[in-house]
């Protein structure tokens, strides 16, 4: 990726419907960048940093898909209140440790419609495994 792609100005509002199409449909990490500002931080479970920047979160979000086969992502509740949003999701598919059903919590923090942090929960398995190798942070 280029610095253009950390200096750019996002461009479509986030939205529980485009984190939903995203993850149930899109799954291309350059989805990602018109909705997050240049410096946004992206914390997941288990990562020994938090990811700063554009760049740095579409990479994370390119590690997690590369890290699963096929899977399929269920928004099973979402809650939005001024410039805070919460995203609770359940992924199934057939996962190389942990059962085959991972459920979690987005944690999302806006400014002016974009997302400027991203708080991950979740206690599956899968998390530890992405840590070993600090793919998410």
């Amino acid at each position: 990726m280029t610095e253009a792609l950390n200096d750019t100005a996002p461009s479509v509002r986030w939205t529980v419907e485009g984190f939903e199409y995203f993850w149930s449909r899109g799954r291309d990490p350059q989805m990602v960048a018109p909705v997050v500002w240049p410096e946004v931080v992206g914390r997941w479970p288990r990562a020994a940093e938090p990811v700063a920047g554009r760049e740095a979160y579409i990479a994370a979000i390119a590690n997690f898909l590369s890290a699963l086969d096929a899977f399929e992502v269920e928004v099973t509740d979402h809650a939005v209140s001024g410039d805070t949003a919460f995203v609770r999701w359940v992924i199934r598919g057939d996962f190389p440790v942990g059962p085959n059903e991972m459920t979690g919590v987005d944690r999302l923090i806006l400014k002016d419609g974009f997302v400027v942090e991203n708080h991950i929960h979740s206690d599956h398995p899968m998390f530890d495994r992405l840590a070993e190798t600090n793919a998410l942070g």
